[in-house]
């Protein structure tokens, strides 16, 4: 891994001493989320505990601000900032003796992930004007992680409910990749459809995944 490192921060160093091409641009899209819940049913005597979670839903848009230096007919860097958007669900956990239901816990969770990148870019002609580009590199950002969750007690057949509420950041730096389409309908005009991928976890509440951003972007020639 830190090879992989080393090879990623200082090949693109190099590539900018001779750009034979660079341009700026911006995007937007879509994102779509794939998600593993891994907390299993746990039982103790006849006490279970049992989770469920809401489907993963996308709450705004993502987008994405870069520089591209291509240096080589095939090969280039790409340096940027991306925001994958934010992501919600639920997840309830019940406690049960029997059929008698003792605890219920609710929690409305997002997850916003976005940060700086750099990755290597393979240009591959297509047509006239039109390149396949297939990337590899690094994000080195932020999970910006909010919960708001209601235990909700059953005291003599009463329920009684606490609110907690959790605002957490933590650092990453993982491998993205991406795959596009660049079209060149002016010489210093150009349009771009992407698919971005990201993946990583919440170990502490075994939660994974992986988020695909589809975006649609205008690039510049500077």
């Amino acid at each position: 891994m830190r090879l992989l490192l080393i090879v990623l921060l200082f090949t693109p160093i190099m590539a900018f001493a001779y750009p034979v091409d660079s341009s700026i641009g911006f995007g937007s899209g879509y994102t779509w989320t794939e998600a593993t819940f891994d907390e299993p049913i746990t039982s103790i005597g006849d006490t279970t505990q049992t989770p469920s979670y809401s489907s993963v839903d996308n709450d705004n848009l993502p987008w994405d601000l870069f520089a591209s230096f291509r240096f080589h007919k095939y090969y280039g860097i790409e340096i940027g900032y991306i925001d994958y958007g934010t992501i919600k669900f639920k997840r309830t956990l019940t406690t049960e003796t029997g059929t008698e239901l003792l605890t219920s816990t609710q929690r409305n969770a997002s997850i916003s992930t976005q940060g700086f990148y750099i990755s290597h870019v393979l240009f591959i002609p297509v047509f006239n004007h039109l390149d396949f580009q297939a990337k590899a590199g690094i994000l080195f950002g932020t999970n910006e992680y909010k919960d708001t969750e209601n235990l909700t007690t059953i005291n003599n057949g009463v329920a009684v409910t606490d609110p907690s509420f959790t605002n957490a950041s933590r650092a990453i730096s993982k491998p993205q990749f991406s795959l596009g389409l660049l079209y060149k309908y002016q010489p210093d005009w150009g349009l771009r459809l992407q698919l971005n991928q990201i993946e990583y976890e919440h170990i502490e509440e075994k939660e994974t995944f992986s988020q695909w951003f589809t975006s649609f972007s205008f690039e510049r020639k500077f």
